[in-house]
């Protein structure tokens, strides 16, 4: 036995000076090469994504120096398409209910209400203090009028009505809309503007910015009765 443990205590001491040269190894790639290691992959990787995005803005850059000019004229067809000349209120009010209702599961709805406020006459160039401020860039006079819709339902409901919003008799903006959880259904609020092109006009008869006025004897639709509960 004692000459067993003398080779043993030989054997460990001639592996002393490899197992002192591996533990001084470890602890220098712990501390000294693995954070450059791993700072370097950092650098790799943020410069591959800088390429990339490098990449991306070129594609782009080069897509939209292919782009042909605007079209003038196709454009303010196309507003005065959207755009109706008629007060399309009651009809885009009668459509919005339509809508809601057929989102709606009928004992899943409550409070439902459609209001609409006082029509807004805005000129062009009055500035974005009212409406949607691109609708100055078209030559014409363009009033709108707010209309807020209520009611609780599901979730699903709220999503259907919001994408059955398109098509609607006049251009409108969504300019709010606001989902409450509650129990057991979802508050929903939002507020659409309605527009109504006026008459067209030229430069000379722009509005100062901000000149967004009520229309004088502006037609009211009254308010929808509710609901449900």
């Amino acid at each position: 036995m004692t000459g067993r443990s003398t080779r043993s205590g030989d054997a460990a001491w001639r592996l002393l000076p490899l197992l002192l040269v591996a533990a001084i190894v470890a602890c220098g790639h712990l501390w000294l090469i693995q954070p450059r290691l791993s700072a370097y992959l950092r650098a790799r990787s943020d410069a591959d994504a800088l390429q990339g995005r490098v990449k991306t803005l070129q594609t782009s850059a080069a897509r939209a120096l292919a782009l042909p000019p605007a079209d003038v004229a196709a454009s303010l067809r196309e507003f005065e398409r959207r755009v109706s000349p008629d007060d399309r209120v009651a009809d885009v009010a009668q459509a919005l209910g339509e809508a809601v209702l057929d989102s709606a599961p009928p004992d899943m709805l409550r409070g439902f209400t459609i209001e609409t406020g006082d029509r807004v006459q805005q000129a062009i160039g009055a500035g974005n203090r009212g409406a949607d401020a691109r609708v100055a860039l078209f030559p014409y006079a363009v009033g709108y009028t707010p209309v807020r819709i209520t009611f609780e339902s599901t979730f699903e409901s709220a999503g259907t009505f919001l994408w059955k919003l398109r098509g609607l008799p006049t251009l409108v903006e969504l300019r709010s809309a606001r989902m409450t959880r509650g129990l057991p259904l979802m508050r929903v609020e939002v507020l659409l503007y309605v527009f109504q092109r006026g008459a067209a006009m030229d430069a000379s008869q722009a509005a100062a910015p901000g000149g967004a006025t009520p229309g004088p004897g502006a037609a009211v639709v009254p308010r929808v009765a509710g609901v449900g509960g």
